[in-house]
């Protein structure tokens, strides 16, 4: 993703990483292996069909933007979007996060893995902000502070 002067800056809300460190990285390399802050700036919904497109939060849901100051610090998190997906046996939906990317040419975010396979490695991410737990229930009808982060690739 390149954000200069003149390029797109997301805006969003500032997840928290959470690990267990006894394990080591289990994403082998994934965005959440050393990232401590992860920014959600939309929802890919595959309830219905695999369209690859990746809707904005809604209005009032976005008040981080990608750099934030850590401990003193400057970081810019990595940017996420919650993929929304039917169970594949049961009835209902889950949601994942999974690292997405501006597209400066076509205007818009895309996955950073499009055309692989991620798969949950180990890590979620949350806040205590109750507009995480609001967007989960619109789309999944309960509350979800903490979603697992699916950044595991293979191959």
């Amino acid at each position: 993703m390149n954000n200069n002067e003149n390029d797109h800056r997301p805006a969003g809300l500032l997840l928290d990483v959470y690990r267990a460190h006894r394990l080591g990285d289990c994403t082998n390399g994934g965005i959440s292996a050393a990232a401590d802050t992860l920014l959600l700036i939309g929802v890919l919904d595959e309830r219905r069909a695999r369209t690859g497109r990746i809707t904005s939060l809604p209005s009032g849901c976005t008040p981080h933007g990608v750099r934030s100051h850590v401990g003193g610090r400057e970081q810019i998190s990595p940017t996420v979007a919650v993929r929304i997906r039917r169970h594949a046996f049961i009835e209902g939906s889950y949601a994942a996060l999974v690292g997405v990317e501006w597209n400066a040419d076509r205007r818009r975010y895309e996955l950073t893995e499009a055309g692989r396979v991620v798969m949950f490695g180990g890590n979620y991410a949350g806040t205590s902000d109750s507009r995480l737990g609001e967007l989960s229930e619109r789309y999944l009808g309960h509350r979800s502070m903490i979603l697992p982060i699916h950044d595991r690739t293979e191959g």
